[in-house]
């Protein structure tokens, strides 16, 4: 006995209801075959495919899923024994201290990095006050 959710014959997988505005794009230049799409176009058309289904699979997981509470405490964790909330807390504070560097990074202006760069320079003797910089 075949069950509703089984694949019609001679297809490989389910089938998904799709939509969207880049799909619906590529439809219309599909509709005499994937032939008539460039390669690129091909891997475009792809990629739009997939991205569709994924979101779809996404949503049909939350609607399955229960939502995950986040923990209401200090170390925003779900440990309870005084070891375990201290590590938890230790990871925090490893992951905020290793960030901070890529955002201080991230904040500098190109004219900070060259005035940084003269200034190493001049400490280490490769180049003396005044002398020509990288600056443009």
């Amino acid at each position: 006995m075949k069950r509703q959710r089984d694949c019609p014959e001679g297809q490989h997988g389910p089938v998904y209801n799709l939509a969207g505005n880049s799909l619906a794009k590529f439809r219309k230049q599909t509709r005499e075959g994937l032939r008539a799409l460039s390669p690129d176009n091909r891997r475009a058309y792809g990629a739009a495919v997939e991205a569709a289904i994924l979101e779809a699979q996404r949503r049909e997981a939350m609607r399955a899923l229960p939502a995950e509470q986040r923990p209401n405490c200090a170390s925003r964790s779900w440990a309870n024994s005084p070891g375990e909330v201290g590590e938890a807390v230790r990871r925090q504070q490893r992951a905020a201290l290793a960030a901070y560097a890529g955002q201080v990074r991230r904040a500098r202006t190109p004219e900070q990095w060259a005035s940084m760069y003269e200034e190493a320079m001049i400490e280490c003797g490769k180049a003396r006050p005044g002398q020509a910089s990288m600056r443009r």
